[in-house]
């Protein structure tokens, strides 16, 4: 197969700003080898969608070409994560606004309106490549797309062509259980169809008054879903599958007390990562090993990825971070607070050598 002839969809992970960067890294690495300008489809979750949001931002809602993002995007993007702490500014704000005390989605929604210049609608994205941002529908329990096109879930249906703000359906895609609560997406004036074409509308009465959207990685953490199914396989409107995964790896953890909201967010860590094993499993086995898809994953260095395939480490370049920097980042918290900027580079810089050392291990393989 010739990547640099194929369609590819990227899956990026859910993971705070640990996400958000590590993609960014493997982005790079996309653009320098001439893979990032055959991006078909984007489908990203919590992490990743801030990542996608900012992007997009500071190229006026465009999608950047490879020259422009190497150039002005990424460094842009770096300045703006760095220097503009998004969680630190809601926090300091929320005390004094008490109209985002039960809303706080929407503080994260006006942050990174303010902070990251994250701007416009839903319809002024790009066409191409379509970028799909991943919610979790709490009525349905379903996976809730939204894209320029179409969002909705099975269950509930889809609105054609939905007029939305960009910074709050990212901030939906991120709205982890708990610490920053549900979206609360009104559904007066949408029409509602079955199906994603508008071809056979909704019947009437089956649409609640609104529904509740949470973080879109409590249904899929790895943005799989829109791109690819157990047994239909890869999405029409792509050939090739990049799975990017900067999920938090699920350390040891001692039980705090009887009732407490760190338990809680460690069972949703918990099941959380269990979906990711499954559906990392359904990856590697059913695409991947026949050559139709790439498989990065957060905290393994180049030796641990020839290892667990099974290839000489001097068939390929290998370099990447010791043992020791790739437990750091793999140990990152999940947070939405700027990092330092030596941890961001840190951070990056291995999204780029695992991206470079999974794409060297593939092109030997095929």
């Amino acid at each position: 197969m010739d990547l640099q002839q194929s369609r590819i969809g990227l899956a990026l992970s859910g993971g705070g700003i640990r996400a958000a960067i590590f993609h960014l890294g493997a982005l790079q690495y996309l653009a320098e080898t001439g893979l990032f300008k055959r991006i078909a489809n984007i489908s990203s979750v919590s992490g990743a969608s801030l990542a996608m949001g900012v992007i997009l931002a500071v190229n006026n809602n465009k999608w950047p070409t490879e020259e422009a993002f190497l150039r002005t995007i990424q460094p842009a993007v770096h300045k703006l994560i760095i220097e503009n702490n998004i969680q630190a500014s809601a926090l300091r704000r929320l005390p004094f606004s008490p109209r985002y005390w039960r809303h706080r989605v929407n503080l994260l929604a006006k942050m990174l309106e303010e902070k990251w210049t994250i701007r416009g609608n839903i319809q002024d994205l790009p066409t191409y490549p379509y970028w799909e941002i991943n919610c979790t529908t709490f009525e349905t329990g379903n996976n809730f797309r939204i894209r320029r096109d179409y969002m909705g879930d099975s269950t509930i249906g889809y609105v054609q062509n939905p007029s939305l703000p960009i910074p709050h359906m990212i901030a939906a895609s991120a709205a982890f259980p708990v610490l920053i609560g549900p979206y609360i997406l009104q559904t007066r004036g949408f029409r509602w169809t079955k199906d994603k074409h508008g071809k056979h509308p909704q019947a009437p009465g089956l649409v609640d008054d609104h529904y509740t959207l949470w973080d879109g990685g409590v249904y899929d953490n790895l943005g799989i879903d829109p791109l690819y199914t157990t047994g239909r396989g890869l999405d029409d409107e792509i050939d090739f599958l990049i799975v990017s995964n900067a999920s938090a790896f699920t350390r040891h953890q001692l039980r705090r007390g009887n009732i407490s909201l760190a338990n809680l967010r460690r069972l949703l860590d918990i099941s959380m990562n269990q979906v990711d094993v499954l559906r990392s499993r359904q990856v590697l086995s059913s695409i991947i090993r026949n050559g139709k898809g790439m498989y990065l994953k957060i905290g393994l260095t180049g030796a641990h990825i020839t290892d667990i395939l099974g290839i000489p480490k001097n068939k390929i370049n290998t370099g990447s971070l010791s043992e020791e920097d790739a437990a750091k980042v793999r140990n990152y918290p999940t947070t939405l607070n700027s990092p330092s900027p030596q941890n961001f580079d840190l951070i990056f810089r291995h999204g780029y050598e695992n991206a470079r050392c999974v794409h060297g291990l593939w092109e030997i393989s095929n």
